[in-house]
């Protein structure tokens, strides 16, 4: 095989090989057709470093996908009981509900929040059902009960 020179600047043909030489790829898979190419040491740390954050990633949504959907679950019952529920509070507790109103109204623009809603978006918390919590309000509850019946 012999190759021309070509003026500076075009590209020579590459040889290609004769019909001996020429071998087709089988058509397997994508993967087995393309071999790789050859990885410097640091390209290879590169990519073993990617290929860990990409892990780390996925296993992080993975994990804050399933608690997500843990909460949605736990709050899939959102409807408002079909009768009102009345309760008595504080004066002080009264007062507090009040400003809270005003305050998504006028700050924040919340022009239909009530204080229903204020109630139920601070006692709707896991956090405030557990155990724990619970036995962290004894002290008040027995306190908020012996003020009644003194009243």
């Amino acid at each position: 095989m012999q190759l021309e020179k070509k003026p500076k600047g075009q590209m020579l043909p590459s040889p290609s090989p004769s019909p001996e030489q020429a071998v087709e790829p089988t058509k397997t898979s994508r993967q087995e057709t393309l071999s790789p190419a050859p990885v410097s040491p640091e390209k290879s740390m590169q990519q073993e470093t990617h290929q860990s954050l990409n892990r780390s990633t996925r296993q992080s949504t993975k994990q804050s996908t399933k608690r997500l959907t843990k909460q949605s679950i736990g709050r899939s019952d959102n409807r408002i009981t079909e009768k009102p529920k009345g309760f008595y509070i504080t004066q002080r507790l009264d007062k507090r509900l009040d400003e809270a109103v005003r305050y998504l109204q006028e700050v924040h623009g919340i022009k239909k929040a009530d204080r229903s809603t204020i109630v139920n978006a601070i006692l709707d918390n896991e956090a405030n059902w557990t155990e724990e919590s619970l036995d962290l309000l004894v002290d008040r509850v027995i306190s908020l009960l012996t003020s009644r019946l003194m009243s």
